[in-house]
């Protein structure tokens, strides 16, 4: 009797599998005839079913079912599912996965599946590039995410859709988006140096210095004479001031690209703020006050149209001469000499200052803060010719 009991359940077993089989055949066979959601209901029952749920069959034929779902324009059909092409994907990593077969290349349906991916991969960019052509940059960004994703099913990184989805999210001021992008490549080993800087540069506006200063470092780990991720590295030191290290930073650039202006301006505006700190020593300050001249100059000398360093030298010698004119003024009226000789050496310092300002208004004829600095200057060396034009040049604005 136990020998019939075992027998009759083995039979039984026997009959539940081929059962699962059948109602695998009837989903494919619902797939040919276009019935979608008769389809989904037979194969999801198999998937779910300890006796299929490991079937590659089943799942590529679940794969099939939901890609159908994804790409059909029936409403209908889009709505037995709110994410089909995901669920797709999914399902033709599972084929392959389930797959006895080691070698990637010989599973039963790679190429197959292949074919599919690479059909669906081809409408994404393609779509992808005519929603940019016609500036439609978050679209564009969508699309682009959805092609880098299809290809993620045979284990390929697509570097050329996360790029473009990263740059389109930019256009389309979707950080969020445009993070998860750069860090995706990342993640897929995309060698740039500018991707690194790009995605530290998001964390520094997010203000998080941890990972700024991580993917900067892993960007010099990989690139460690590349002047851009060298540069970054100096701005997030700028941006959380911590000094001695942009100040090394700095330096260490200055020399090994000497032909960019923006460096030793950097290191110059540094050292100008350590020229007006009231927390340091006069001789620190005076120090200070030298070393963001040369600075200046030096950004000046590599490029002599910069307004902004020219400026700068003029301010720097004419806040000077200013402070030398406070303490002077604040002498006891018997120091007669002292004063004198105060006043020489502050004179000395706006006839410094001015032909830098002379030359930052060249640059910008309209600056107003040229004008006003040139007219302190002309009125304390008693300059009435220049005084007088650059005050009409200074109403003939006001008047605009």
């Amino acid at each position: 009797m136990k020998k019939i009991t075992l027998f009759l359940v083995l039979v039984t077993s026997l009959t539940f599998a081929f059962g699962q089989k059948n109602v695998l055949q009837t989903a494919s066979n619902y797939l040919k005839d276009g019935k979608l959601d008769k389809s989904l209901e037979a194969i999801n029952q198999c998937i779910l079913d300890p006796s299929t749920a490991q079937d590659t069959k089943a799942w590529f034929i679940r794969g099939n079912v939901y890609l159908e779902i994804a790409n059909s324009k029936d409403e209908k059909v889009k709505a037995l599912d709110p994410n089909p092409l995901a669920k797709a994907m999914e399902s033709y990593k599972k084929a392959l996965e389930f797959d006895p077969k080691k070698e990637t290349s010989k599973k039963e349906y790679y190429a197959e599946i292949l074919a599919k991916v690479d059909k669906q991969y081809r409408t994404f960019f393609d779509s992808a590039v005519s929603r940019y052509n016609k500036k439609a940059y978050k679209d564009a960004m969508t699309y682009f995410g959805r092609s880098a994703e299809v290809l993620e099913v045979m284990n390929i990184t697509d570097t050329l859709s996360l790029l473009n989805g990263a740059l389109c999210a930019g256009m389309a001021h979707e950080k969020a988006a445009e993070k998860d992008f750069y860090l995706r490549l990342i993640k897929g080993n995309y060698k740039s140096p500018n991707v690194y800087s790009t995605i530290s540069d998001i964390y520094l506006k997010e203000k998080d210095s941890a990972n700024a200063f991580k993917y900067i470092r892993m960007g010099l780990k990989e690139y460690p004479n590349n002047m851009t991720l060298f540069n970054s590295e100096i701005n997030i030191y700028l941006t959380y001031n911590i000094v001695d290290k942009a100040m090394n930073n700095l330096n260490i650039a200055m020399k090994k690209d000497t032909s960019n202006y923006s460096i030793p301006f950097a290191l110059g505006t540094l050292y100008d703020n350590q020229a007006n700190d009231t927390s340091k020593t006069a001789v620190q300050k005076e120090e200070a006050f030298k070393m963001a001249e040369k600075s200046y100059s030096k950004a000046l000398q590599i490029k002599p149209d910069y307004f902004d360093a020219a400026f700068n030298l003029g301010a720097l010698n004419l806040n000077k001469a200013s402070d030398i004119l406070v303490k002077a003024n604040n002498l006891p009226p018997d120091a007669t000499s002292q004063f004198d000789k105060m006043k020489k050496e502050a004179d000395g310092y706006l006839a410094k200052a001015m032909p830098y300002l002379e030359k930052s208004l060249e640059i910008q004829p309209t600056d107003m803060n040229s004008l006003n600095a040139l007219r302190q200057i002309y009125t304390r060396l008693n300059m009435a010719d220049k005084k007088k034009g650059i005050q009409e040049k200074i109403n003939a604005l006001q008047k605009k």
